[in-house]
């Protein structure tokens, strides 16, 4: 599987975003000679994953598109040498970002492409209905992820769920509510693919499973429990979707054993699809190199016996490594999530503080290119989904949701909590969250759905609108949701505010 979607990720990404929607819509994608048989419908859902790709991988140094979602979170400074990283640093990013662009097309390919094998693969003749089923249930989850990922960083968006040969037909698309894409589009999409997955887990095959979908449906949930839509009712489904996931026993957190530290097992690419991680962008080196490992080596240090440098596009902020409790690992050099050393062949390298926690030893004989996958869906994330939504659910914590925070808490060297009020408990689960799942564009997404971010001046969260990033610029009203790309404004005036 991993094969299959990388050779297609590099035929897509060969193209212009023009040239993909109008050329190959044509060409390629409505060809009477092709979405005849299974083996087509295969190659088209492996091709929906390329687009998830995009955001994660440099374009240009210093340049990843993703790092736009970490700034806002006040937990890292800018040292990038590309201004586009800047601007969200200091909060001066327009409409014209190239970051922003990069999700918007790569989301809206994605969907098209979704649309595309949804509408194709009713006509084309299966062996087996269920595998018919299957991959459109890949289908409908990965349009589900692209339209997750759309409302949360552009709020109000064009929804579009048929596939069309060509953009001239689609008209000038106005934009339709948050709300109404979860209800219509995403909650839909993704029972089905709950429903009709074929895999229990990605273990051996990268796709996405049951798994994932439960998990995703239960972080849908929870967003919609939270703003903008305020539902009253999506979080009890939260609560009961992931625990659908625990009680599975298909995952579990990694922990430590006599040869390697429950760190070493998250950056260590063997590791890749197993046990704890629930759904990962999968690579494969040399086929298909992620630079998201060495955007987090240090900036500019040659620590690879290949000679190249680090990017280092952000490093963690004083306060965000204060934060974390004298015990708490996860704050430890060379231990946790972060460090300032390392030592190769007797030589040891100090340095800023960097990010350790996707820190990939393989670099070290190859560079600049890494084979290790990137998490997505971790089981770690689920657990606290779990607890939240708990809490919030029956007014209290129970004796699950003790323990999904407290497992957390235990492997970083805790001590468990007990005896907490709701509120109390609450801030627990986002503390948990903000320091176990830094790095890893969740903390933008709880900051949307929550409207706070954590203060680690005053160890509590506090409202978005208002808070000091490390820059010194101060978010204001409106500056979340991102705006949409002023080159899809001008084609479609129908998106301007």
């Amino acid at each position: 599987m991993k094969k299959y979607i990388i050779i297609l990720f590099v035929l897509f990404s060969s193209v212009s975003c023009e040239e993909f929607l109008v050329e190959d819509a044509r060409s390629v994608q409505t060809s009477d000679n092709f979405y005849k048989t299974e083996a087509d419908m295969n190659s088209a859902v492996n091709a929906i994953y390329a687009f998830l790709y995009s955001p994660y991988n440099k374009s240009g140094y210093d340049d990843l598109p993703c790092a736009m979602l970490e700034m806002i979170t006040g937990q890292w400074n800018n040292v990038s040498q590309w201004p586009e990283t800047g601007f969200y640093y200091d909060l001066t990013n327009s409409s014209g970002s190239s970051y922003t662009l990069n999700f918007w097309q790569n989301c809206y390919k994605g969907i098209e492409s979704a649309n595309l094998v949804i509408d194709k693969i009713i006509d084309v003749p299966f062996k087996n209905e269920a595998d018919k089923n299957s991959l459109i249930g890949e289908a409908k989850f990965l349009r589900a992820y692209y339209y997750y990922l759309l409302v949360n960083i552009f709020g109000d968006v064009p929804m579009k769920t048929t596939h069309t040969s060509s953009p001239a037909n689609d008209g000038l698309l106005p934009k339709t509510s948050v709300k109404t894409i979860y209800e219509e589009v995403i909650v839909p999409d993704l029972i089905f693919a709950e429903g009709n997955l074929k895999y229990a887990t990605t273990v051996g095959n990268g796709r996405v499973s049951v798994g994932a979908a439960k998990t995703l449906l239960a972080k849908v949930y929870l967003s919609m429990a939270g703003n903008p839509v305020n539902s009253t009712t999506t979080m009890n489904l939260a609560k009961t979707k992931a625990l659908e996931v625990i009680t599975s026993n298909s995952f579990s957190l990694f922990q430590s054993d006599e040869n390697l530290t429950w760190f070493d097992k998250l950056n260590n690419s063997s590791y890749d699809n197993t046990e704890e991680h629930i759904w990962d962008l999968n690579y494969n080196y040399p086929d298909f190199q992620s630079s998201m490992n060495i955007y987090f080596l240090p900036k500019d240090r040659v620590m690879t016996e290949a000679g190249f440098p680090g990017f280092g596009g952000f490093y963690p902020d004083a306060d965000y490594l204060n934060s974390f409790d004298a015990d708490d690992l996860r704050g430890r050099n060379n231990m946790g999530f972060f460090y300032n050393s390392y030592t190769i062949d007797g030589i040891t390298y100090e340095f800023p503080w960097a990010v350790y926690k996707f820190f990939d030893k393989e670099i070290i004989q190859t560079g600049p290119g890494s084979g290790k996958n990137f998490p997505l869906l971790r089981y770690a994330d689920l657990l606290l989904m779990y607890a939240e939504a708990q809490n919030e659910s029956d007014g209290s914590p129970n004796a699950t949701a003790y323990k999904a925070v407290n497992d957390i808490r235990e492997r970083a060297g805790l001590a468990p909590v007990s005896g907490l009020s709701q509120d109390q408990f609450r801030e627990e689960v986002w503390k948990q969250r903000y320091w176990e799942l830094g790095a890893e564009n969740k903390t933008y997404f709880d900051i949307v759905r929550t409207q706070k971010v954590y203060d680690a001046k005053q160890n509590a969260f506090v409202p978005i609108v208002g808070f000091e990033l490390p820059s010194g610029a101060v978010v204001k009203e409106g500056y979340l949701p991102f705006p949409i790309p002023m080159t899809e404004v001008q084609i479609n005036p129908l998106l301007a505010d």
